[in-house]
Parts: structure tokens; C-alpha cells; sequence
């Protein structure tokens, strides 16, 4: 007997379609369940295979008209994290909601980020000409390289980009798929990536310009895109697995993953299978839970024995600005002067100035020292030799 493994997250929210095993999907937002158009009923009238369906959200749990089949149930050991929208007029009011008092700082660095820089948004969602989404996608595969390589990390995305490539431009055209982009002027800074199924948005693969860190461009994003959820009649922001400090902060429904092993119920190799990966998966999770904990504990001991690094830069503090007026002007975004591109923005950031009234002078270029001029404050920077 053929045993079948499932990806029940991966089939609802990144295939917009429904396992055709079940009739329908139950939610628990007090609403009708999903219909699955798909469901093909001679797979539960004729059973003969064992299903392993796995990572099932709590409140979007298949069904199944049929009486033939056994259904053992393990709650998987990583949890899961969305924001349900039901109740909320606004991003603003939601986060009144989800932070009381500390709401105002994330509307303050909404509001920097827009006073320091000419900034726009857009979500494409039905439609993206092929030009903007070369463009845009080449953009968020160079953010995903700058981020990782920052981190001294490996980007599973960046593994299967050509993958990635081909596939989301038919799925935002059929609107099962969404990018949400943030421009300062006409350059992205921030690019998403969006599965939606049955009016859940799933964030897929993010990045933003490294650059532009000290305004909190993952805020930023998580903001402007509840505002076009809630605009747009959607249920849920799904943030998937994972357990990440920004998630716990911002969802307000943490869930846990069901695994279901699903077996003909008159079949005495189905019942010896079935039980066979049942008890498999109750192991699996085990040597999860045992692992996850050793892990914590383990980073836990990296934090408190941090490894050391030097500054590639030193700065001084901001003061008044008194500059001698001939010293020569560079570009901070040309190539050979690109370091300072991210010192310049920290500034603005600091000095709450907008960036067309700043400008970077070369004090002297065998010291690599310069001096950043906004409108009325100025910084000296030491670059490493």
C-alpha cells in the first residue's frame, strides 16, 4: 500500500489549492468552510493508500465526508503565527490594538522614514508589467545577497531563484500571488513577496536595503501591508513558522500544526502502515522538541559570549554646522564611495533631515575623513584605512 506525504501549508497557501483527499476546509473565524472544487471523491470511496498530511493550521483544518478512514492526530512541536484582521478598520488601529502605548513609535518611524526620504508604495496584485517585474525581482534577489552575506548566512530563497523567478509572475497576474514594493523615489527598498488563498495573505520571501536599517524597514512593511489587507477585504496576515521576536510581537493568533496519519479503515496493511508512521512522526517530534531546546540554550550562551568585531568606521558626534565650504563634494552613492551610503542615512535618521539637504564632503582622502552636511547639522567620519 502506497504511502502519500502531504504538505498541507505548502498545498493551501504557496499552490492556492486544496488537497483533493478532503471536500472541504473548516475555519475557525466563524465563517462557512472553503469548498475544495478539486476534491475527487473516489480517493475516500476506494481508499488504498496511507496519507501523512502534515503542518495543518488550527484554523484551517480539512474535512472529510467519508466514514473509511482512520484519523490519528499529533500536534507538531514548532508553532505557528498570523494576524487576524476580523474587527480592524485600519493598520492604525490595529496596532493601538496589538501595542497600546508603543504604538506611537512605530508611527514615528513610519513618519521619519517619510520625511527623510521620497517614499511611495505599491502592491501589485492582478497585474505587473514584465519590464517592472524583471526589475523589481532582480532588486530583491541583489537585498537578499547584501542581507545574507551580512549576516554571514545562507538565503534558502536565493537556493531556488531562478524557481522563484519563473513562477510569480503568472501567479501576481492571476492574483494568487502579490509583491508589495517600497520606493524611495523610483528605487525599491523594500520588496515582498505574497501567496494569497481564499483572501489570506502569506509573506513568502522579504528583504529590504540594508542601507536603510535604523528606520525599521521590517516594520514599515508589516504596517503598509495590513493597511492593504484590511482595504482590500482580507482575513489574515500569515506569517507561517518559526519562532522570531518580530513575530511574536506582531501576531495576535500564535497556533499550533497538526499531523494528521489518515488510513483505510478496513485494511490490515493500512492499519499496520498507519501506525508504523504514527508512531514515526510522535519520535520525530520528540527528537524536534529535544534538539530545539539544546539549540536555545546554545545560542542563549553565544549572547552572553558575543564575538568581538571592528567598527569599519568611526563617527563623531553631531553638532552645528561649521565646515569650510571648499572642501570638494563626492557622490555617497557611486560605487567607490558606496560605505558611506549607509553612514549618510543614519544620519538623517539621527538628525531627523531630509536627504536632499545633505551632502558629503572629502576633508582628506588619504585619511579617509569626511564630513556629512545636513541643513543645519553636520558629522565628521573616519572611514578604516
Amino acid at each position: 500500500m502506497k504511502k502519500v506525504h502531504i504538505d498541507y501549508f505548502f498545498e493551501l497557501f504557496e499552490k492556492c489549492s486544496i488537497p483533493k483527499l478532503f471536500s472541504e476546509v473548516r475555519s475557525s473565524e466563524n465563517e462557512k468552510g472553503i469548498i475544495n472544487p478539486d476534491y475527487d471523491n473516489s480517493l475516500e470511496q476506494n481508499p488504498d493508500k496511507v496519507y501523512s498530511v502534515f503542518f495543518i493550521p488550527d484554523y484551517l483544518k480539512p474535512h472529510s465526508n467519508s466514514g473509511n478512514f482512520v484519523v490519528k492526530k499529533v500536534e507538531q512541536f514548532f508553532k505557528g503565527y498570523a494576524v487576524f484582521l476580523d474587527g480592524f478598520a485600519s493598520a492604525d488601529a490595529y496596532i493601538k490594538h496589538r501595542f497600546r502605548s508603543n504604538a506611537k513609535g512605530i508611527r514615528r518611524r513610519i513618519k521619519r522614514l517619510e520625511s527623510c526620504f521620497n517614499i511611495s508604495y505599491k502592491t501589485y496584485y492582478g497585474a505587473i508589467e514584465e519590464e517592472d517585474y524583471e526589475f523589481l525581482m532582480d532588486a530583491l534577489e541583489k537585498m537578499l545577497v547584501r542581507r545574507f552575506e551580512q549576516r554571514n548566512d545562507v538565503s534558502q530563497s536565493l537556493l531556488r531563484w531562478d524557481h522563484y523567478k519563473q513562477m510569480y509572475f503568472s501567479l501576481i497576474n492571476e492574483k494568487k500571488a502579490s509583491m508589495f514594493v517600497a520606493f524611495d523615489n523610483n528605487q525599491p527598498i523594500i520588496v515582498s513577496l505574497n501567496h494569497h488563498f481564499q483572501d489570506r495573505l502569506f509573506s513568502a520571501i522579504s528583504s529590504y536595503d540594508i542601507d536603510y536599517s535604523k528606520f525599521s524597514l521590517g516594520s514599515v512593511e508589516i504596517y503598509k501591508k495590513l493597511d492593504w489587507l484590511i482595504e482590500n477585504d482580507h482575513k489574515s496576515y500569515e506569517m507561517g513558522m518559526g519562532d522570531l521576536s518580530y513575530k511574536r510581537e506582531w501576531c495576535n493568533h500564535i497556533y499550533n500544526f497538526e499531523h494528521q496519519i489518515i488510513y483505510p479503515k478496513k485494511s490490515v496493511v493500512g492499519f499496520f502502515k498507519g501506525n508504523i508512521e504514527y508512531l514515526k512522526v510522535k519520535l520525530k517530534e520528540f527528537v524536534f522538541k529535544i534538539a530545539y531546546v539544546r539549540y536555545k540554550k546554545y545560542k542563549a550562551k553565544r549572547k552572553k559570549n558575543p564575538i568581538a568585531f571592528t567598527e569599519e568606521y568611526q563617527v563623531a558626534a553631531i553638532e552645528e554646522a561649521v565646515y569650510d565650504k571648499k572642501l570638494p563634494v563626492i557622490d555617497y552613492n557611486t560605487k567607490d564611495h558606496r560605505q558611506l551610503r549607509r553612514i549618510v542615512f543614519d544620519f538623517l535618521y539621527t538628525s531627523i533631515d531630509n536627504v536632499a539637504n545633505v551632502k558629503v564632503l572629502e576633508v582628506s582622502k588619504k585619511e579617509k575623513t569626511y564630513v556629512i552636511v545636513g541643513k543645519s547639522k553636520m558629522q565628521k567620519v573616519m572611514l578604516q584605512k
